[in-house]
């Protein structure tokens, strides 16, 4: 280990986390799987860098056991906050006290912070996260037509930002249509043209998020025909993978384009302050 003016680095120069103690708060990041997942990284880096005595760490919870197990897991009294991913965004709610108005819009949450009832409050913040990671890529999201794989919790929490950015048009995709039409359905306002689709063809946008799990694994292929596709598209891949099929088939025609660690980036900040345990909030 080094020592920096933000804490301890390690070998490789990467901020490591800092000491724990009997006092420290725990932060989990929930899914299943969870060893993909790059948030601990951001997080632990940001908590040093902030001086909170805080530490995330991911737990796998199966998803056949989430309904028993994460319960349990809730009732942890040095837990000081709880990062959710897939597929239990949606699932979570029915065992939160209460939630923001755009999780509940949404249907889903991927941030809980205790409440002085002991309870546990919801937010969503993978919306604030895709738009800050397309606006890295120096696009921003006003007036794109824009084609989005996935309905779950956080194709959701995507689309409802993105029609708040302004965007012209959104056209989501999802294996289950039904699930698709129904987010579409929730959607439906006037300012932003909002369809379920079966497929897309080229041409069809400006800016194409996969906001599926496809891609979690190396063998998974792309989520989309790769003859969509094209120099000028934008892509942002949510999945928190170095790299995969559909950022390498982006990065081959020089598309812009960016990975889930770019939209971890962006959400890390704003999670953080939302669970309210700096050294202010002792």
């Amino acid at each position: 280990m080094q020592k920096t003016d933000a804490g301890e680095t390690g070998l490789d120069g990467s901020a490591a986390t800092a000491i724990v103690t009997g006092q420290t708060r725990v932060v989990a990041i929930v899914g299943d799987p969870v060893r993909q997942v790059k948030s601990p990284v951001s997080f632990n880096r940001e908590f040093s860098r902030r001086k909170i005595d805080a530490v995330m760490v991911p737990i796998q919870v199966d998803s056949d056991a989430f309904e028993t197990d994460m319960p349990s897991i809730l009732r942890v009294s040095s837990l000081g906050g709880v990062v959710v991913t897939m597929p239990f965004k949606a699932r979570i709610m029915r065992m939160l006290e209460d939630c923001s108005d755009a999780a509940r819009s949404v249907g889903a949450v991927n941030a809980l912070r205790r409440l002085p009832s002991g309870g546990w409050y919801g937010d969503i913040f993978d919306g604030v996260g895709l738009v800050g990671a397309v606006r890295a890529l120096g696009v921003e999201p006003s007036g794109l037509r824009v084609a989005l794989i996935g309905a779950g919790g956080a194709g959701s929490a995507i689309a409802f930002a993105l029609a708040s950015a302004g965007v012209r048009s959104l056209a989501i995709l999802d294996r289950d249509h039904a699930r698709a039409w129904d987010l579409a359905r929730r959607m439906s306002r006037p300012s932003v043209r909002v369809e379920a689709v079966a497929s897309l063809e080229p041409g069809d946008a400006d800016l194409l998020v996969n906001a599926s799990p496809v891609g979690m694994e190396a063998a998974d292929g792309l989520p989309i025909d790769s003859s969509v596709l094209r120099s000028d598209l934008a892509v942002v891949d949510i999945v928190t993978r170095p790299t995969t099929q559909l950022l390498e088939a982006a990065r081959g025609l020089g598309c812009r384009h960016a990975g889930g660690a770019a939209m971890v980036a962006a959400q890390t900040t704003a999670i953080i302050d939302f669970l309210q345990i700096g050294p202010d909030r002792a």
